[in-house]
């Protein structure tokens, strides 16, 4: 009996899915082999979900917008012609939303956390692997000996995470929560940023520190 009710859940799913993808497709979305979309997603045209994504609740994909193979996205705006490649990974519990501007891309193995707010400009490129944005962090929780669900925010603070236009970020970064970067900056890989970084800076290492300022009549 016990299989019975888990064949009939498959069929099921198999048919729900099927109905909501070729609602899609009639609007020239590309929907993958085998990637499951949630019924509240909402795709504005000329979209691309790749093979074995998982599109969770929340998610608006603005036109021309592409999700690589092997994600798993939740509570997000992809903008205009933005890209997230392969296995980009959102997580969180829940309180916040992503927003990603227009003509910006999300590397392969990066991570978007969703404890708090996380706003993405236009032209920005997170480069991966690997990179990792946090909105929270649970240091206290482990110094504290307190459980591993422990959300209180006394001791699992939350802090929104901003990233402004005309921003370049290597791979194998980790952004701190509660942090801004300025619009024309650059995060050199392998950088944790702690903390602001201004316009036209090159920031870069552990913590990360000023390397450069970059010039500004160049890219005015």
């Amino acid at each position: 009996m016990r299989f019975l009710g888990y064949y009939k859940y498959i069929i099921k799913r198999f048919i729900s899915q099927s109905i909501i993808k070729f609602k899609f497709r009639l609007k020239k979305n590309y929907l993958a082999r085998n990637c499951t979309v949630s019924k509240d997603l909402i795709l504005e045209g000329n979209n691309k979900i790749g093979f074995m994504s998982i599109i969770g609740g929340n998610v608006r994909m603005e036109e021309n917008s592409k999700v690589g193979d092997f994600a798993n996205i939740s509570n997000i705006q992809i903008g205009r012609n933005s890209i997230l490649d392969s296995k980009v990974v959102c997580t969180g519990y829940g309180k916040g939303n992503i927003v990603i501007g227009e003509e910006s891309y999300i590397g392969i193995n990066n991570i978007l956390d969703f404890s708090n707010n996380i706003k993405i400009g236009n032209h920005v490129h997170i480069a991966g692997p690997s990179t990792g944005v946090w909105t929270h962090t649970s240091y206290n929780v482990c110094l504290k000996g307190l459980s591993v669900g422990y959300k209180d925010e006394e001791f699992h603070p939350t802090a929104p995470i901003t990233i402004e236009n005309n921003v370049y970020i290597g791979g194998n970064c980790t952004i701190y929560p509660g942090v801004t970067i300025h619009h024309h900056s650059v995060i050199a890989p392998n950088s944790a940023v702690t903390k602001d970084v201004a316009p036209y800076t090159m920031v870069g290492g552990v913590p990360a520190k000023i390397i450069k300022q970059i010039d500004k009549n160049k890219y005015e």
